[in-house]
């Protein structure tokens, strides 16, 4: 029997909207915007972002849309500069793509490093150095491995950390953050195990017309009455 498996996909979105959550950015002179992700809550989690040895103020991009304007970024990509997010996933997932949107604001900083880890323990892989002008860009990053759940852990993690460089008094402006993950085991279609029915007695041939062992080998057998058992 063939089914089609239906799979469905889990994004966390950061998009810095100005409503209000359980964690706010603020500023004097700008507007304020929500610090947590868009997510599917009890599977793949989000934490709020934070803004590590820089200054931040949301800035509108849209009617009640937010970006968030960062300034004091190094010349040089620092230990001490940095833009910091996690998550947890409650079953094993895919990261499938990770999608930033970003631009640079008034001399900001001109590049960007991406790195990313599903083992907050390890050191972090550097999976992009991405320019940065006065124009909106959209980084892609795809296939970045499977969240496993460690063993007698309730659930799995990763972290993202971006660091913008090449400036000393311009801003970099965060548009955007989405990571999207699907099942790790996930297939388009499977094949469902049937077992052998008790009710019908008599050998089971392989498609080579020979009779089938006690215990057969895995593959597609037929017998009587033409059922068809797969093992």
């Amino acid at each position: 029997m063939i089914g089609v498996l239906h799979l469905s996909a889990q994004t966390i979105r950061y998009q810095w909207l100005n409503v209000p959550c359980s964690n706010m950015l603020n500023c004097d002179d700008g507007c304020s915007a929500c610090n947590m992700p868009a997510d599917a809550p009890g599977v793949f989690i989000g934490t709020n972002v934070a803004w590590i040895g820089v200054g931040t103020c949301p800035y509108p991009v849209a009617v009640g849309d937010n970006a968030v304007y960062s300034t004091g970024w190094s010349v040089l990509p620092s230990t001490t500069q940095s833009i910091l997010l996690s998550g947890i996933a409650t079953t094993a997932v895919k990261i499938d793509s990770l999608i930033v949107r970003y631009v640079s604001w008034e001399n900001g900083p001109q590049r960007a490093k991406i790195f990313f880890t599903s083992n907050p323990a390890a050191a972090m892989d550097e999976i992009g150095d991405v320019a940065s002008t006065s124009e909106f860009a959209t980084a892609v990053f795809t296939d970045l491995g499977c969240l496993e759940i460690p063993e007698g852990a309730p659930f799995a993690t990763f972290q993202l950390k971006m660091v913008p460089y090449q400036s000393e008094t311009g801003g970099w402006v965060l548009d955007e953050v989405r990571i999207v993950a699907t099942p790790c085991e996930a297939t388009g279609v499977g094949i469902r195990e049937i077992i052998r029915s008790s009710e019908l007695s008599g050998p089971y041939f392989d498609i080579l017309g020979r009779p089938a062992s006690n215990d057969p080998a895995p593959g597609v057998y037929v017998g009587p009455r033409k059922q068809v058992q797969v093992f």
